[in-house]
């Protein structure tokens, strides 16, 4: 899960978009929690993600 979320957020930048939030389900919420304990860093975008009920997955929002 943190390395589908890095790939697509570092792809939103790389295309020119700013990322208002990262929405997740949370499902994969979990899962992203249980990997962010056996990782050091903190990823920058962190501060952005959001947990949705009715989503599957992760989804970028880009700042309009």
């Amino acid at each position: 899960m943190l390395r589908q979320i890095n790939e697509l957020y570092e792809d939103a930048i790389k295309a020119g978009k700013k990322v208002s939030q990262i929405l997740i389900s949370y499902m994969g919420y979990d899962h992203l929690k249980s990997e962010l304990n056996n990782h050091k860093d903190r990823p920058e975008w962190l501060d952005r993600l959001k947990v949705e009920e009715n989503i599957r997955g992760v989804k970028i929002v880009p700042q309009e």
